[in-house]
């Protein structure tokens, strides 16, 4: 018996002063939610009450991001007390949570003279420990380790030799060694997040460099995906005499991902997908091979929270759905108003029965129910 699902509005709150801008995600962390978007020509960090949406304080972060595709990209973090930011023009700012105050703040862009990318810096920030990480690209490096407490650099990660990616990095460990993988312009790498020694560099292009999809790491095994030419490929990785090696297990061309994410569940892989017109796909996580293509939902961006797609397509509707055998089984759908004035690009977040869309410059507070 299918569950029976309500959307239901609570607040809409606008973020800047853009319609169309803004592509980060919103937090929630106790009672506040914390999201970015362009206000006054600065990228500005908002902190708003979560059962009202109403404004409890702003921090403006750094110039606007007003070029291609203009407004906001990379999520705050919250760690404890602080939050963490990053601007497209690299503009990074730890912050107290409750206040909004600045702790310190710096622009890598500037500190070690690296151009910027095409759509502007866009991964989100990334601590273990005391190490905050970001992916700075370039000639000289490739992911900078800085102390989250004051800001300083600790450690400069081995270059690739190619500009930064969009998507975030991912954490984790294999054969007891530290990593962190992270997307450039040309393909997949990794280092040691220890020392900032680069492991493994695998190609996968894109056009224009958009790789943006963020990895996805399983049992010794990374997924990696674009929809602008590279399509997916799953990769083993091994270790002899400390040396990293990444192998092609299978590549598949039904899920071509170009920045809605990807989710693992149950052995298969789900995401939005360019190819054959478009829509959901799902793929074999073991093999590579195709299960199915629904064409039924419009493409979008989306989050699994408690066994549940929450489903955010590019129209600007809410969609609810559980895997079936063939296809999502659609168990409720909301069409969001003011939905056309903004591109619907963010990806959803769920907090309990909270769940909360961003388009544009409109962020949409929705209380679902079973």
């Amino acid at each position: 018996m299918k569950p029976t699902i309500t959307l239901i509005i609570l607040w809409m709150a606008t973020i800047g002063d853009v319609p169309e801008a803004g592509y980060s995600s919103a937090v929630q962390v106790g009672n506040r939610v914390y999201i970015t978007g362009n206000l006054d020509g600065n990228s500005t960090v908002f902190c708003l009450n979560a059962a009202t949406g109403e404004q409890i304080w702003t921090y403006r972060n750094g110039k606007a991001w007003t070029e291609m595709f203009a407004g906001t990209r990379s999520t705050p973090i919250i760690d404890g007390e602080f939050l963490y930011d990053e601007s497209a023009h690299g503009e990074i700012a730890c912050l107290d949570a409750t206040t909004g105050k600045r702790i310190w703040s710096r622009n890598l862009l500037n500190d070690y003279t690296t151009p910027n990318t095409l759509y502007g810096r866009s991964a989100s920030l990334r601590i273990d420990g005391d190490c905050l990480f970001t992916q700075l690209g370039g000639e000289t490096t490739s992911i900078l380790c800085i102390d989250k407490n004051s800001g300083k650099t600790l450690w400069r990660g081995e270059s690739t030799g190619h500009a930064a990616g969009y998507g975030s990095p991912v954490l984790f460990e294999h054969e007891d060694i530290p990593m962190i993988a992270a997307m450039d312009a040309k393909g997949l790498f990794a280092l040691n997040r220890r020392t900032g020694t680069l492991l493994f560099h695998v190609r996968h292009p894109a056009r224009l460099d958009e790789n943006i999809t963020t990895p996805i790491y399983r049992d010794g095994k990374i997924f990696i995906t674009n929809g602008a030419g590279s399509d997916s490929k799953l990769l083993k990785l091994s270790v002899q005499d400390e040396t990293v090696n990444a192998e092609t297990v299978w590549t598949n061309h039904l899920l071509a991902n170009s920045h809605q994410g990807v989710v693992l569940r149950n052995g298969l892989l789900y995401g939005a997908t360019n190819k054959r017109g478009g829509g959901f796909a799902c793929i074999r996580w073991d093999d590579g091979s195709d299960v199915f293509l629904d064409r039924n939902i419009v493409r979008g961006s989306f989050a699994l929270a408690d066994d549940l797609f929450f489903i955010l397509t590019e129209f600007g509707e809410i969609v609810v759905a559980e895997p079936a055998e063939r296809q999502y089984d659609v168990l409720t759908s909301l069409q969001l108003p003011d939905a056309d004035d903004g591109q619907v690009y963010a990806h959803p977040t769920v907090h309990g029965d909270r769940l909360y869309v961003r388009i544009g410059s409109m962020l949409y507070c929705v209380e679902w129910k079973r």
